[in-house]
């Protein structure tokens, strides 16, 4: 009997201690660009395919002034890129391609609100590999540095 006590005793002492309740938001309230998809084309292994990712800017965030994207090993990413927004309207860019890094530079604020489509063209795969990853970075309006906001994978079957 003096065991069960001390087993309730010791039950109810825990059971007080720990939180009642946990909890999570169901809701993003994310201030910085992120991707939302991306894709491969021609989907079946090929030699040269187009790889084509979406990047969301939310309202509460603020303009976008240039993008960074790394290219992975066995990947060779020509400079022919296309970019759009939601409409399929084109959007102006400098875009620069220097061996492993992709740089887009937006003479025009991109502005919150807007989900750019960006379709790397005629990409020439080398390599091997089940997954190819992209790490993107951004610039925002009024900060210096680069933000990563993701990577965007590519899975090959």
């Amino acid at each position: 009997m003096k065991k069960l006590i001390h087993a309730v005793a010791l039950t109810l002492t825990v059971a007080s201690l720990s939180s009642a309740a946990y909890g999570s938001t169901t809701m993003k309230t994310s201030r910085f660009p992120e991707i939302v998809g991306a894709v491969q084309f021609p989907e079946k292994k090929a030699k040269v395919v187009r790889h084509s990712f979406q990047l969301k800017i939310p309202q509460d965030s603020r303009a976008l002034s240039q993008m960074t994207i790394a290219v992975p090993q066995g990947l060779t990413v020509r400079n022919d890129i296309n970019l759009s927004d939601q409409s399929g309207q084109k959007i102006a860019a400098n875009i620069t391609v220097n061996d492993r890094t992709i740089t887009i530079a937006f003479p025009q604020q991109v502005v919150p609100g807007t989900e750019l489509n960006i379709d790397l063209n005629r990409v020439l795969i080398s390599g091997t590999s089940n997954a190819w990853l992209y790490p993107v970075s951004v610039r925002l309006v009024g900060l210096n540095a680069d933000i990563p906001v993701g990577v965007f994978r590519l899975r090959i079957y």
